[in-house]
């Protein structure tokens, strides 16, 4: 369940006053408001085949109840705390309930969609045929076999979501498959002898399917990566961001220090 909301102002360009208190005087009341312009999709590429998504920058600013500004924050743009990243986003409470509907652990989703897209609702479908998108970058056919895998063992769902592929640009939406599509490698993992995946373990099943992802998931540490992955040509691997020589032990860090403290949480709920 997502922790208690806590009211907060937004402004962007208005002067705000504070409302006169029980006693007639006036309250100081402290605001934050973003500075820069709002969020919005960002043009990225897909993780697969294709070069890594940067998380873009920016800040931060709470004011005081006199107009001042008192501190100046910058973005978590890591994985250190994604859970915390996916709350902050408009859709993230209802992506972490329809989560946790289908059993899996919403910080186990907040993790993934960290390293995928920023926690961000991105478009990356192109004109070429590539249909990867949206804030887990799902291409339209896994999308589509996922979410009527979750709606047959949830159908309560169907009220929540939007309807057809329009859902892939619906980030509560999207997360429903990509929910179900991290259950699948879950449950996968588990049948492949692996007692409790965690977000780390699935990444692989995740990132390159179920074949390539149990590899990942039983290979020797000091394994290389092209050895793990023999299908993958080292041009693909390098467009999927692993350097010539890395290691099994490597990527599974740099996917951790991308994930945060949800790498090592289990993907599927207790």
């Amino acid at each position: 369940m997502p922790p208690p909301f806590k009211q907060s102002f937004l402004i962007t360009g208005l002067a705000f006053s504070a409302g006169l208190g029980l006693s007639g005087s006036c309250q100081a009341q402290s605001i934050e408001v973003p500075n820069g312009l709002p969020e919005v999709p960002h043009v990225v590429y897909p993780e697969v085949g294709l070069p890594n998504f940067t998380v873009p920058a920016g800040t931060v600013q709470q004011i005081g109840g006199d107009g001042k500004v008192i501190q100046t924050t910058q973005p978590v743009s890591n994985g250190s705390d994604a859970l915390q990243t996916l709350y902050s986003r408009a859709w993230g409470y209802q992506a972490a309930d329809n989560a946790s509907s289908l059993g899996v652990n919403p910080a186990a989703l907040a993790a993934t969609c960290q390293v995928e897209s920023g926690c961000q609702n991105v478009y990356t479908a192109n004109s070429s045929g590539n249909t990867i998108t949206g804030a887990f970058q799902m291409s339209n056919g896994t999308y589509s076999e996922e979410m009527s895998k979750a709606l047959a063992a949830n159908p309560g769902l169907a009220s929540t979501i939007t309807s057809g592929t329009a859902g892939q640009q619906d980030p509560a939406t999207q997360a429903v498959a990509a929910a179900q599509y991290l259950k699948d490698g879950a449950t996968y993992l588990q049948n492949q002898g692996i007692s409790n995946p965690t977000s780390v373990d699935v990444r692989g099943y995740y990132n390159f399917g179920p074949s390539s992802g149990r590899a990942i998931a039983q290979a020797n540490p000091d394994a290389t990566m092209a050895e793990t992955l023999p299908s993958y040509s080292a041009s693909a691997l390098a467009k999927n961001g692993i350097s010539a020589g890395e290691t099994v032990s490597q990527w599974r860090q740099s996917v951790a220090d991308k994930m945060g403290s949800g790498a090592t949480l289990p993907v599927l709920n207790s």
